[in-house]
């Protein structure tokens, strides 16, 4: 059974909760995680790395831990932050690795949800503990060290007789009065020591050490806005179709539907098979609501349209859903149910775990 995410109404934006169903012992501490997703191909598998927000997606694989990780019978659970749950898209299906210390690793499928976002960047802090960082290639941010506060030198004390004057302490002490003639001299030292000091200051030869500017922090770019007046401009932009699709997918996070609609379109019609996914689920009468889609109504010909475009591309998951809905027998297609076992079977053969699952047994 692939692993399961979703959003308990507890969670603030952008936490998902994550649980992966077997036996929870096989992971001692610390868990650890890599997601990785095949869309260009297994070969051409990209793991994603949080550290770097605006590249997330690298071929090196990058193994992180995940946060409040708990065991119950038959499960093991943990949560993702908005700095890792901010680069998964909505029906996606990606590839999760879970390892513990005894290096034993478990793959399992995970099909992204949408999930409630935020409106800021995405941005992930590595935790700390003894065990992070470690040679998987995760750094720890060393914090800026404690100033030690400046001290300032200490006379020695020395106990004051209001009869007889100072007198030394310790044991070389004997309680005595010390002679005037000393304690005159040692007056003029002070003094003689004191104009030295005064003439290297006017000369300056003693200056104090400037202080350093303390450095203002940079904050992050402010997003643009998710109205549909700018998702109207970056269609007539003529914005590539990639970079259309993630700006749908902010507006979609955004709950800013009208504008997500018409943006993965844009990309949609010129090739990009996620945003014709993202399309069809609008559709689709399986996904379709007022919270995931600005239509009134689902149409499942239209979702079924989106879907074979994507899944004609070899896509897995739209092979999946397109396979999906024409078995349902909803679509007008009078072979419905025959074309969608096939399409079923493609996906299972790329390995989507649902689409195997589907197939009847």
């Amino acid at each position: 059974m692939p692993a399961r995410a979703t959003q308990p109404s507890t969670y603030p934006g952008g936490r998902a909760l994550i649980e992966v169903i077997g036996p929870p012992d096989r992971f001692p501490d610390p868990v650890e995680i890599a997601l990785l997703h095949q869309m260009g191909g297994v070969d051409k598998a990209k793991h994603l790395d949080p550290r770097t927000p605006d590249d997330p997606w690298k071929s090196a694989v990058f193994w992180f831990p995940p946060e409040t990780v708990t065991r119950a019978e038959g499960r093991l659970s943990f949560d993702l932050d908005h700095g890792v749950t901010a680069h998964l898209r909505p029906n996606i299906p990606y590839v999760m690795r879970v390892r513990g210390a005894g290096g034993a690793v478990v793959e399992e499928r995970l099909v992204w949800k949408a999930i409630r976002g935020k409106s800021t960047p995405p941005v992930w802090t590595p935790p700390q503990g003894p065990e992070w960082p470690k040679e998987t290639g995760g750094e720890a941010p060393a914090g800026p060290a404690e100033p030690l506060e400046p001290q300032e030198p200490q006379a020695p004390q020395i106990p004051i007789d209001i009869e007889t004057g100072p007198r030394p302490t310790g044991s070389a002490g004997t309680g005595k009065p010390l002679p005037w003639g000393a304690i005159a001299a040692g007056v003029l030292l002070l003094a003689a020591l004191a104009g030295g000091g005064w003439f290297l200051m006017q000369n300056g030869e003693s200056e104090p050490a400037p202080v350093a500017e303390v450095a203002k922090p940079t904050l992050p770019p402010a997003l643009p806005p998710t109205t549909v007046e700018e998702a109207r401009k970056l269609v007539q932009q003529g914005t590539p179709a990639g970079d259309a699709y993630a700006a749908g997918e902010r507006f979609r996070q955004a709950k800013a539907l009208d504008g997500a609609f018409l943006l993965f379109r844009h990309a949609a019609e010129r090739g990009n098979a996620e945003a014709a996914i993202a399309l069809g689920t609008m559709y689709d009468p399986a996904t379709h609501s007022a919270d995931t889609s600005p239509l009134p109504a689902a149409n499942p010909t239209q979702a079924a349209e989106w879907y074979r475009r994507a899944a004609e591309a070899g896509n897995a998951e739209a092979q999946f859903r397109y396979g999906r809905l024409l078995m349902s027998g909803k679509t007008d297609d009078p072979q419905g149910p025959d074309a969608g076992l096939a399409w079923l079977r493609k996906a299972a053969d790329q390995g989507h775990a649902q689409a195997k699952e589907a197939l009847p047994k």
